[in-house]
């Protein structure tokens, strides 16, 4: 699916590329925007040949965050219905069961920045800056905060929610707000290291990876716990897919997904 909002491309090697396509006004999110990329996410969770998504943006920005315009036109006739959108598409970032990649090729702003720390590895130009700028705002970032915790310590979310400030690539990738950053001219090939390395892997042990992280994120050690990751554990091996691998391992041969 492309719109004038969204570009989608898909290669032969099942690798999504998710361009924001707003580069005017710095890719921020507004009505179109937000709805068109939940409905492709959706969308690319269900297709057999979409390995891997990459999101990134058109122009100078990955993403300024929310479309001030929109907010202000939602406020004045629905004001959670804009918050609900957006922290609907997070979840469905979140919860994609398939590998995804932020490639962050310029500033991260906002609901930006929560984009780029909700894929599952972000790597942005080191000239990249970001910021919950919320409060300068007036405003909170109330539905990016669950997404933010879960990436990176409260103190430090609660120190840029509370002054708005910018920071660094370096300063993000130090934090956790991002795995990795690199000159812009490596960009390119920084993520298609990153995507050879998410397509050796085995689809349906990705799928299950990502599903019992996410279920496990936040769980205290027990023994509870421990007995159903064991049970997991029992039921992947016994699935064909780590037969194939083991198979192909013994054999000195690809698995079959790598071919």
């Amino acid at each position: 699916m492309t719109t004038s909002s969204l570009l989608t491309e898909l290669n032969d090697r099942g690798v999504a590329r998710l361009t924001l396509n707003r580069p005017e006004v710095h890719n921020a999110l507004e009505e179109d925007l937000i709805t068109t990329l939940t409905e492709t996410i959706v969308t690319m969770a269900r297709r057999q040949d979409v390995r891997v998504i990459v999101l990134t943006g058109a122009g100078a920005s990955f993403c300024a965050g929310t479309d001030i315009s929109w907010m202000e036109e939602m406020a004045a006739e629905q004001p959670s219905l804009d918050a609900r959108r957006l922290g609907n598409l997070l979840l469905q970032l979140r919860n994609l069961p398939k590998p995804t990649i932020a490639r962050v090729n310029g500033s991260a702003a906002g609901a930006g920045l929560a984009l780029a720390t909700t894929c599952d590895i972000s790597i942005a130009d080191d000239e990249a800056e970001f910021s919950l700028p919320a409060v300068r705002l007036g405003t909170i970032p109330a539905v990016l905060a669950p997404f933010l915790l879960e990436a990176v310590p409260p103190a430090q979310v609660r120190r840029y929610a509370l002054t708005g400030e910018s920071f660094s690539a370096n300063e993000a990738r130090r934090l956790g707000f991002i795995h990795g950053s690199c000159l812009g001219a490596q960009l390119d090939a920084t993520v298609e290291q990153l995507v050879d390395d998410l397509l050796a892997g085995a689809p349906g042990a990705q799928k299950e990876i990502k599903s019992l992280l996410n279920t496990y994120n936040k769980e205290p050690v027990t023994s509870a716990l421990i007995d159903g990751a064991s049970k997991i554990s029992a039921r992947i091996r016994r699935a064909p897919e780590a037969r194939e691998g083991l198979a192909a391992y013994i054999e000195k041969r690809p698995p079959e997904w790598q071919r």
